[in-house]
Parts: C-alpha cells; structure tokens; sequence
C-alpha cells in the first residue's frame, strides 16, 4: 500500500472519528437544553453554562464535521441552471467553484490560525460567557477544521477529474 492510499485511509478514520464527536455534541445539545428547560420551568433557575457550550458546541459541530459531510457528498448543489449550458461552460463554472472553495477554505484556515494564536498569546478569555475557558481552544478548532475542509477538497477535486478523465476515455472506446 502507498503513501498515499495510507494516508487517505488514515483521513477517512479520522473524518469519521471527527464525525462521531460531531454526533456526540449533537445528543449533548439536545441533553443538556432539554435539562435546562425542564429545571428553569419547575424550579425556577438555570445555569448559564448550557448556554454558552450550546453555542461553541454549534462551532465545534461546523468546523469537525465539515470535511467529512464532502467526503459524503453532504454538501448542496443545484445545478439545474448549469445543465442548460453547453459541456465547455459547465467545466469553467465547475473549475471556478472548486477554486472559489479552495481559496475559502485557505483564507478560513489562514485567519483563523491568526486569530486563534492572537487569542493563545493574549491569553484571552470570554467574560460574558464561562470566564475559565480561554478562547484560544474556542478559535483553535476553526483553522483546525478548515484545513482537513481544504484537504478533503483537494482529494474531491482529484476524484472528479480522475473520474472524468476515465469517463471521456471510456467514451472515446465506445465510438
């Protein structure tokens, strides 16, 4: 087995791993919402922590489970609009969406180290929500995300032209 064929078998694990925790925050929002409902309305009080781990948990959900909802086709498109152009448009409108997500996925894994290392060195907290939690470990998930997105792309985008390219010469044969 290749370098190559390794790691993306060790990817795909680790996508499914991140998808996994992403299922885990999910059963983790519903308990702990649920709970909180169910305290505030029959005693009266609440803890301000579901709150705020409800709201990273949707950041942490995002960013883990991104590339593995590619690797699954997870993602929408609709591309009834671009059927009714012809073959040689399709391709340049598809070659500009793969490079439009590329350069995002880039800038989000870029800023978002910025970001998450400014927090590190600063050594910030967030007072508003749960003062003990420094930001950086809030941050460090987007950039982290970002890149195994970016990663998953690239592989996306080398299977659509291998699968092309096997298609046009299997069409080519059936002439």
């Amino acid at each position: 087995m290749g370098i190559g064929a390794r790691f993306g078998r060790n990817f795909d694990r680790l996508l499914d791993c991140l998808a996994l925790v992403g299922c885990a925050l999910i059963m983790f929002q519903v308990i702990s919402v649920s709970f909180e409902v169910i305290v505030r309305y029959f005693f009266g009080f609440s803890f301000g922590w579901v709150t705020s781990l409800n709201e990273w948990s949707l950041v942490f959900l995002t960013f883990l489970g991104v590339a593995w909802l590619q690797r699954e086709g997870g993602h929408t498109n609709d591309d009834s609009i671009m059927q009714k152009f012809p073959a040689p448009v399709r391709v340049m409108a598809r070659a500009a969406a793969w490079g439009l997500a590329l350069l995002t996925t880039a800038v989000l894994t870029w800023y978002g180290a910025k970001v998450a290392w400014q927090n590190y060195v600063n050594e910030s907290y967030d007072f508003f929500k749960i003062r003990e939690v420094p930001l950086f470990y809030i941050y460090a998930v987007i950039p982290f995300g970002s890149l195994l997105w970016l990663i998953q792309l690239l592989r996306s985008m080398r299977r659509e032209v291998h699968d092309n390219r096997a298609g046009a010469r299997h069409d080519t044969t059936d002439v």
